[in-house]
């Protein structure tokens, strides 16, 4: 969300966050509820959970839609579907047309099939005749190349393997895809311990959301130039230096392969998407989904 409020605010446009947790100071949510009450905030980013668990949230937004001054976009909205792989919040968004019946949504993805089009418009309870289809792109991405290599068993032999990929190409930003928070966190120190010369961090679902924030910060500013990374990195990316994408692992569906390998390439020229798999892969992530694991 802050990389996606940073570039509507070069744009011109006024908007905010508000977060779900106690990292954002009241203080702060107060003035930004100022604002937004003067017209002077056009666009207010929040999290699922702000729309799902706060009441006093969903109270402002109700006195909001009594004066028709509300409507929703929803980025990323195979998440609805895929709520198992992000958070469970993303999964009660029903509640908007439960609470707000005639405020319009729009929501935006970059990977659907019709029949999962459908499914996020029965999740939502909208009916129908109130719903209309807009393709305006294509997943298919000639610019960016796919290797594929079984991945070594022995942990610190495919590190080394990644540790080559990155010397190659140290031009442009890499991301690093794992499947968990301990996978991602053991790669990144790794890395750290390899790569002395190379800023690096990592990204991952448990994190606070000021860390979050940082962690971005540092991003988009070019003081991190190798992201370590759960799927709960890259969704509102928009980097036109990303130019390697890694997976270690088996990523969890062809949907989160499209939208992984995606973040790379931006700039038109040729990117690639190196993808290590094992048989193991298949165990890790069914163990996931069955334990409904946050990214």
């Amino acid at each position: 969300m802050e990389d996606q409020k940073r570039e509507l605010i070069k744009a011109g446009v006024p908007c905010a966050i508000l977060y779900a947790n106690l990292a954002q100071e009241a203080c702060v949510q107060e003035k930004i509820f100022e604002e937004i009450a003067c017209g002077l905030i056009k666009v207010l980013f929040v999290t699922p959970e702000k729309l799902v668990s706060n009441e006093g949230f969903c109270r402002f937004i109700t006195r909001l839609y009594e004066q028709q001054k509300v409507r929703f976009v929803i980025d990323e909205a195979h998440c609805i579907i895929a709520y198992q792989d992000f958070r469970e919040a993303w999964g009660r968004l029903g509640i908007l047309k439960q609470r707000w019946k005639l405020a319009p949504i729009m929501l935006l993805t970059a990977t659907c099939t019709q029949s999962e089009v459908d499914e996020i418009r029965a999740n939502l309870a909208i009916e129908e005749d109130n719903f209309a289809i807009i393709c305006s792109s294509t997943s298919h991405r000639p610019e960016i190349i796919f290797n594929v290599q079984e991945r070594k068993e022995i942990r610190d032999q495919y590190i080394n393997d990644i540790i080559d990929i990155i010397n190659a190409n140290l031009l442009g930003h890499i991301i690093i895809y794992c499947a968990t928070h301990f996978s991602c966190e053991y790669l990144y120190s790794k890395l750290q311990e390899n790569l002395t010369d190379v800023s690096i961090g990592y990204f991952h679902g448990s994190l606070r959301d000021d860390e979050r924030e940082t962690t971005m910060n540092n991003w988009t500013s070019n003081q991190i130039q190798i992201m370590v990374a759960t799927s709960a990195f890259g969704m509102g990316i928009n980097s036109s230096n990303i130019h390697v994408v890694i997976h270690v692992g088996a990523p969890m569906s062809i949907t989160n392969l499209i939208q992984e390998a995606g973040c790379a390439g931006h700039d038109g020229n040729t990117a690639t998407n190196v993808i290590f798999y094992s048989k193991k892969d298949v165990c890790i992530n069914y163990s996931i989904v069955a334990e409904h694991r946050e990214m």
